[in-house]
């Protein structure tokens, strides 16, 4: 059995790695569907690799960690074809993105980017588990260097306000460009 069906049957992704196991998220808005013995092994395991990384790995160490998983998120998961597209039109950008998600959250302020999602978007861990450690989403703040970098064309610094899996009623990120 190859590694990637391996990965696939047992369920099992690593951080920020959902592009790796291309299984289909299980819809927030579909009422009623039930979670797999698959499903609870994910979420259980993800859950174990953060409380282990936050208590075996010093809290710069993690943030690089988990950036780079957004970073490689963005990039594999083809989100990032789609920042170039926008590459130079940061108007343009958060429109679109606005527009997909809650346009209602997003907002640009001088250098400033407000940036905010009604539910979690990762593959990995949107329907569960309720509460994460609060490092993992700075893998979504990876997710963001990445593509406000692409459409600015230069380094850009994120920094999480709030999120879902850390117990608030949405995702909300500001990204100094």
């Amino acid at each position: 059995m190859r590694r990637k069906e391996f990965l696939k049957k047992a369920a099992c992704g690593l951080a920020g790695g959902a592009a790796i196991l291309k299984t289909p998220a299980r819809s927030q808005d579909a009422p009623g569907k039930k979670k797999t013995p698959g499903d609870a092994f994910k979420e259980a395991w993800v859950a174990t690799l953060m409380e282990n990384m936050e208590k075996d790995v010093d809290s710069a160490t993690r943030e690089t960690l988990m950036n780079n998983c957004g970073r490689a998120c963005a990039r594999r998961g083809g989100s990032a074809k789609m920042a170039e597209k926008f590459r130079g039109d940061l108007t343009g950008f958060v429109k679109a993105f606005g527009d997909m998600t809650d346009k209602n959250l997003w907002g640009i302020e001088g250098d400033v980017v407000r940036v905010g999602y009604p539910k979690c978007y990762c593959e990995l861990v949107a329907e569960g588990p309720e509460r994460l450690s609060d490092s993992y989403c700075l893998c979504s703040a990876g997710w963001l260097l990445e593509m406000f970098g692409i459409v600015v064309g230069k380094p850009v610094k994120v920094d999480v306000v709030q999120t879902i899996k850390r117990g608030a009623p949405d995702c909300r990120f500001i990204v100094h460009i």
